[in-house]
């Protein structure tokens, strides 16, 4: 195995999320590793002529609204670092629109990450069939090792 020298924290801002990074942080502090963090924004849903789609509403530039939402996530993302990781820790922060899944496992390959550290909500039931989980569908398709983290008791 090579040795560790990139961790990928991908995360939605949850809780279990929070969880897996002080995991993330502990790797990349022992293997002196660089510590990427990506959040993926779903696109907005442009639908064709038939249906609603915000690109319809008059005025809506989709374009700038995505922009919008990649910079405030950003800045979310970057406060939540400046709190949590320490100074010691190369961190890089990234913010990606698409399907969270697809964008975790290119990220991933794109960046040579070593790791890819990550929660589960441990979504069960009708909920886990009809939807699936990232987790999983990352697990499934990933060729990086990935590291799952259980949500704290809090978010059960």
């Amino acid at each position: 195995m090579a040795p560790i020298s990139a961790i990928l924290w991908p995360t939605d801002a949850s809780k279990a999320a929070l969880h897996a990074l002080d995991t993330a942080i502990e790797l990349a502090e022992q293997f002196q590793a660089k510590l990427h963090v990506l959040q993926v924004v779903s696109p907005v849903p442009v639908l064709p002529e038939t249906g609603f789609a915000a690109g319809m509403v008059p005025g809506f530039n989709v374009s700038l609204y995505e922009e919008e939402l990649v910079k405030t996530t950003r800045e979310a993302l970057k406060q939540t670092i400046a709190e949590k990781v320490p100074e010691t820790v190369d961190v890089e922060v990234h913010v990606d629109i698409g399907w969270p899944a697809d964008a975790i496992i290119d990220f991933a390959r794109r960046n040579d990450i070593s790791v890819i550290v990550m929660a589960t909500h441990g979504r069960t039931g009708m909920a886990h069939l009809m939807l699936g989980s990232v987790t999983e569908k990352t697990i499934r398709r990933s060729t990086v090792p990935v590291l799952i983290i259980p949500g704290g008791a809090e978010d059960k």
